[in-house]
């Protein structure tokens, strides 16, 4: 079956029936910007994640952490707008 999936559409994924949605996360490159306003705290990540934001940052001259950072605060800017909708 050569049909393609369009937004809304559900199909039969690993771990069952899955919906296919609009994709908010940003690029990498789009994570890089400053944090103005921010606190200290300790995070446990599996590797296979940090070593992905390690090798994009290291790409781009970028602080993982930052982008880290940017990454979670652009996830709570959509998810804020939709639980206040």
């Amino acid at each position: 079956m050569n049909e393609k999936i369009k937004i809304g559409d559900i199909v039969e994924g690993t771990f069952g029936p899955m919906r296919r949605i609009v994709d908010n996360l940003p690029t990498p490159d789009q994570l890089v910007r400053r944090e103005v306003d921010a606190e200290k705290i300790t995070m446990l990540l599996d590797r296979t994640t940090l070593k992905f934001f390690r090798e994009i940052a290291d790409a781009q001259g970028a602080s993982y952490q930052r982008m880290i950072r940017e990454l979670l605060k652009e996830y709570v800017e959509v998810h804020k707008e939709k639980m206040t909708a």
